[in-house]
């Protein structure tokens, strides 16, 4: 049955049963897939696919029978995710399905980017929560009243849920939670909304592998001028600054696999720290090699030994520090 163009100017512009309090819309969203988490452009990239439910009783057709409808014909809650970034596709027809009984019922699959802040501090042995903020745009909770749906299969599940495996390699995802939840742009101003929201933890291993344990063998390659003799200056020199000019370069290839933050991180301490001892190592080595020049090898040789103890000690200091407290 074909709208008129009053009846369907009607349709879009009035909740149903608007006289009767707020409408309400049944949600359920099932997360396919989180394609990747990008801690530098702060986003995740999800495949989530949407329900709506509610009724209208103005749509009920006279034949009784089920039919498809636009979107753009009827009332809807213009729904949105307020946190998407850039284009997000929609794979499915914009189009409702209206029952006998005037329940209408909306499907999307939505793909895409979607911003979130998050706190990189504790890189990489960090944890943090990933939301998906659903709005119902141009209304206000007391307008549009969103609440759980259930699952349409046999298993019983109240508002959604999530795959269980995901496309992401070094990522676990620990918990979700669906809840009916406003969106607040400003203080005081409230959209009526609701989140899907899930918790995910990093797998440090890959970073511990790849960047921690070589990071440490550079470091306790430079140590190795201690067991050289002051004497032998050249050598001294040698490996500590072979050691220095190798962390140098490492550093900048490091570059390509942390975030670019404007604050420390765990690893970027550990990184400074293991920077620094080496440097320092150079300089002891230097002022061991002057003292034996001037006649103070076993001044020197006393140093060497002291370091010996203390630099091994100070870089345990700091793998306490930054990578496990």
């Amino acid at each position: 049955m074909a709208l008129g163009a009053d009846e369907d100017e009607f349709l879009r512009a009035d909740r149903p049963d608007k006289d009767k309090g707020p409408t309400e819309v049944q949600f359920f969203v099932f997360v396919m897939d989180i394609d990747s988490i990008d801690g530098a452009a702060q986003n995740f990239t999800v495949n989530v696919y949407l329900r709506l439910q509610w009724n209208d009783k103005r749509l009920v057709p006279e034949s009784g029978a089920v039919r498809m409808l636009p979107l753009e014909k009827v009332w809807n809650p213009r729904i949105l995710i307020t946190n998407k970034q850039g284009l997000l596709r929609k794979s499915l027809p914009e189009d409702v399905k209206v029952y006998p009984d005037g329940t209408v019922m909306y499907i999307q699959r939505y793909v895409g980017p979607l911003s979130q802040p998050l706190r990189l501090s504790e890189f990489p042995f960090d944890k943090h929560k990933f939301t998906i903020h659903f709005v119902a745009v141009g209304y206000e909770p007391g307008e549009v009243d969103f609440v759980p749906g259930k699952s349409q299969t046999e298993m019983d599940i109240v508002g959604g849920t999530m795959h269980s495996e995901f496309s992401l390699p070094d990522w676990k995802v620990l918990d979700f939670k669906i809840e009916t939840r406003p969106f607040e742009p400003v203080p005081g101003a409230k959209i009526a909304g609701f989140v899907f929201e899930f918790t995910a933890k990093r797998f440090a291993l890959y970073y511990v592998w790849q960047v921690i344990i070589p990071l440490v063998l550079i470091v306790m390659m430079s140590w190795g001028a201690f067991w050289i003799d002051p004497t032998n200056a050249g050598a001294q020199i040698g490996v500590a600054t072979s050691s220095m000019l190798t962390l140098i370069a490492y550093r900048f290839l490091l570059g390509n696999l942390l975030p670019r933050l404007p604050y420390m991180t765990r690893l970027d301490y550990f990184t400074l720290g293991s920077t620094v001892l080496v440097f320092l190592t150079l300089v002891e080595v230097i002022l061991t090699s002057m003292l034996a020049r001037r006649g103070h090898v076993k001044a020197g040789r006393r140093m060497d030994r002291a370091a010996r103890i203390v630099f091994p000690t100070t870089f345990i200091v700091l793998v306490f520090l930054s990578l496990v407290f």
